[in-house]
């Protein structure tokens, strides 16, 4: 029996098939997003998760300092100016703690009076990148892609990254984003280990001073380069100043416009690292050779310049156009599985945790494994559901398979007309806002039934 189709608009033909595919295709989008959170229960008490999705709640802290888990994001915080801050590393939910005054969560009662291990920065007030504006921005349509930071989980636009206007962020042929993950300019300074492994970094497309774009970061290139600018620190990037994988934000979140924050309305920070901890690390020796203190052997070796490179098996190997040293006040693009490259030996290990960047070893930290385990919950889920959406199509006669996939082309329409003002204003949808929708739909399908057969 031939495959039922349809004509919709455009006269695209559209088959059930094929529309069941894009319902899962997007149905998967969604769960990379949360990582195969389905949104009913608080997380709270599973701690400080490796990573999971944030949202925060701008109604109840408009100081942008908490942030709430999927379900108490579609549970408690309801009808609220909610932010989406797509996934964070060890985070623990803080809904109904103390940052949020008399508001109770509805899922966990009993909670600490707030989570010391959290870390908030920007995002948590709807403001992103070195130009702390808001995603969408109103005011600026032509925007374009905003990648994040690995590690301060900031989001930047890609003229924002200190590339000077003859460098761009690195592209295949088909535009997209030829690196694994990206470090920005605030957080290369706790990175500075890199400098070590000039193999796992990916050079900017270099481009013709013709087709090169104003960059808002280039007098600020300059200034860096002559030495009269000042690469603003890690701690003041978590405070939300001006402080990326090649995921983009577009593909990750659809974020709302909010009001702007004043300076210093985020609280928390990291701790800077002491000074007995950065003796310990200046003064560690790195050989190539096991030291009493490492268990395994240093991956780095001195070289004849007496400074320390990442011992590569091929001594004189092409490094593919690779940048070889971190430039200042730039932005750093890394490669496919460039963690797993890191030395593991204690001196080396010892120094990540001095920084503040220990989770690097972690390999469900990284944002494969976290969709890698959404897809997995993903599959265990549909397997669960043995087929039922399938042996009810199956049942279906040829008018009522015909009816019902108009009926979907219908519903999309109207759904997709509905939700374009709000994403155009920023709005948030309510309850209401939905309500009045499928009353309308309601009393298109009385009216179409009362005038019966055309």
């Amino acid at each position: 029996m031939e495959e039922e189709q349809v004509f919709s608009e455009g006269d695209q033909i559209v088959s059930i098939h094929e529309f069941m595919e894009g319902i899962e295709a997007q149905q998967l989008e969604a769960d990379l997003v949360l990582g195969g959170d389905e949104g009913k229960e608080c997380t709270y008490e599973k701690g400080y998760m490796r990573r999971q999705a944030v949202f925060s709640c701008l109604t109840c802290t408009p100081g942008g300092n908490a942030g709430v888990c999927t379900a108490c994001s579609l549970i408690c915080h309801e009808g609220h100016k909610v932010v989406e801050l797509w996934t964070r590393r060890r985070f623990r939910c803080d809904c109904g703690n103390e940052k949020f005054g008399e508001f109770k969560c509805k899922l966990v009662k009993e909670r600490d009076r707030l989570n010391g291990s959290n870390v908030y920065n920007q995002n948590y007030g709807g403001l992103y990148c070195t130009c702390r504006r808001p995603y969408p921005d109103p005011e600026n349509e032509d925007q374009g892609e905003m990648l994040q930071c690995c590690i301060c989980e900031d989001w930047f636009h890609e003229t924002h990254l200190g590339l000077p206007p003859s460098l761009q962020v690195p592209r295949d042929d088909e535009g997209e984003p030829a690196f694994d993950e990206l470090i920005c300019q605030s957080c290369i300074s706790r990175c500075s280990f890199l400098e070590n492994y000039p193999d796992l970094f990916v050079s900017p497309s270099e481009v013709d001073d013709e087709e090169a774009p104003e960059s808002q970061d280039a007098q600020a290139t300059k200034s860096a380069e002559t030495g009269t600018a000042e690469v603003p620190s890690t701690e003041t990037s978590l405070l939300g100043e001006p402080h990326m994988n090649g995921l983009t934000l577009e593909t990750a979140l659809g974020g709302r416009p909010v009001q702007s924050l004043q300076a210093g309305s985020i609280a928390e920070k990291i701790e800077p690292i002491s000074a007995v901890e950065e003796l310990y690390v200046s003064s560690t020796s790195h050989t190539g050779e096991s030291s009493t203190f490492d268990n395994v052997t240093c991956k780095l070796k001195k070289t004849e310049d007496g400074s320390k490179q990442f011992n590569s098996e091929a001594e004189n190997a092409d490094t593919g156009g690779r940048q070889k040293v971190l430039e200042p006040g730039q932005a750093v693009f890394l490669t496919k599985s460039w963690r797993s490259e890191l030395c593991l030996c204690d001196a080396c290990k010892s120094t990540y945790a001095a920084k503040g960047v220990e989770f690097l070893l972690d390999k469900e930290d990284t944002l494969q494994e976290y969709e890698e385990a959404a897809k997995r919950k993903r599959e265990e889920a549909m397997q669960k559901e043995d087929g039922t959406t399938q042996a009810f199509l199956q049942k279906l006669g040829h008018v009522q398979r015909m009816e019902l996939v108009h009926g979907i082309n219908d519903f999309t329409t109207e759904l997709g007309s509905f939700l374009t003002p709000f994403g155009q204003n920023g709005k948030t949808v309510t309850r209401d806002d939905i309500d009045e929708f499928f009353q309308g739909l309601q009393k298109k399908r009385r009216l179409n039934s009362n005038l019966g057969p055309q």
